[in-house]
């Protein structure tokens, strides 16, 4: 039923068309292409749509695929972003076996983010280099705000090193409050490719490898994106496998995407990603490390959509 719940959000939040955003967040690179600027001029509302596809746990004993929903509201220098991740669980009694909850209930159904970020520079050096510096307050947890709360900073640096094609590198880390050596916080880091329609077939065209006429369109974006990711939530004091404990996520992503803005006020974005590395942490209330889980290779997708009002 959450499920359900989460997938009708989206829809009812997007219009008869499929869109996305165009900032660099969690391995779209579409910002390298844009014009930079430190301050909104309008108000932009954006919603999305990510999916991972079902993988087992490397011990065979069940499994797990994730749906996840998001909006999120800019107006200048200020941003703030909600994601609700619904996880739905295979053969539920062999995962609550492996974990050793002592219950068939699964280990955790839905989990939370909200992100406060201030943007501080988005500016660039020359007529090659563009970077950006966001500060951020996050807050994850499973049903009882806030959670683990943390601040931190992201940024991304990327170079126009060929007639067009920009190649960027992002970081972000979050630092939580200090519980224990094995409970960090959250950290990711990213590198992306990204051209426009017309940059790409100008290249193809200079090498032979396209005769085509018509030009390309500077309104649709193609990127690839590589990216690694540590996630912590605070689990519920009735939580099955870590009353009031932590979860770590970890995973790496690759992805490959299109930007289309149809006009000036929507832009869509959507592409397949693959995720690979994954596993989940179980800390303890005091943030000490008390097992790790394994999960297989999955094929995923993700749509969103920004609005420019």
């Amino acid at each position: 039923m959450s499920r359900f719940f989460l997938v009708l959000l989206f829809v009812c939040l997007c219009p008869s068309f499929a869109v996305a955003e165009t900032q660099f967040s969690t391995g779209q690179p579409d910002f390298m292409l844009t014009a930079p600027t430190n301050v909104s001029k309008g108000f932009h509302l954006e919603s999305s749509f990510d999916y991972v596809g079902k993988a087992d746990f490397s011990n065979g004993l069940g499994g797990v695929e994730v749906f996840r929903v998001g909006l999120t509201a800019d107006y200048s220098i200020f941003r703030l972003s909600y994601m609700a991740s619904d996880f739905a669980w295979s053969r539920p009694a062999s995962v609550s076996s492996s974990m050793k909850t002592g219950s068939q209930t699964v280990p955790w159904d839905l989990l939370h983010d909200v992100t406060f970020q201030v943007r501080m520079l988005n500016n660039t050096i020359g007529d090659r280099w563009r970077y950006w510096v966001n500060g951020e307050v996050a807050s994850s947890f499973e049903t009882t705000f806030p959670g683990t709360v943390g601040v931190g900073f992201d940024g991304g640096i990327a170079y126009d090193f060929w007639e067009g094609w920009m190649l960027g590198l992002t970081a972000r880390t979050v630092a939580l409050s200090p519980l224990n050596q094995d409970l960090f916080g959250e950290t990711e880091f990213g590198l992306a490719v990204a051209v426009s329609q017309k940059t790409l077939r100008k290249t193809l065209r200079a090498l032979g490898l396209f005769e085509g006429s018509v030009e390309g369109l500077e309104s649709i974006n193609f990127s690839f994106a590589l990216s690694r990711a540590e996630k912590t939530y605070r689990l519920d004091a009735g939580n099955s496998v870590s009353p009031s404990g932590y979860l770590g996520m970890v995973r790496s992503k690759v992805g490959v995407y299109m930007d289309y803005a149809p006009n000036d006020d929507v832009v869509i974005s959507l592409g397949p990603e693959y995720h690979y590395s994954r596993e989940y942490k179980l800390y303890n209330s005091a943030g000490s490390l008390r097992n790790s889980y394994r999960l297989d290779n999955a094929f995923g997708g993700f749509v969103r959509v920004l609005w420019k009002f």
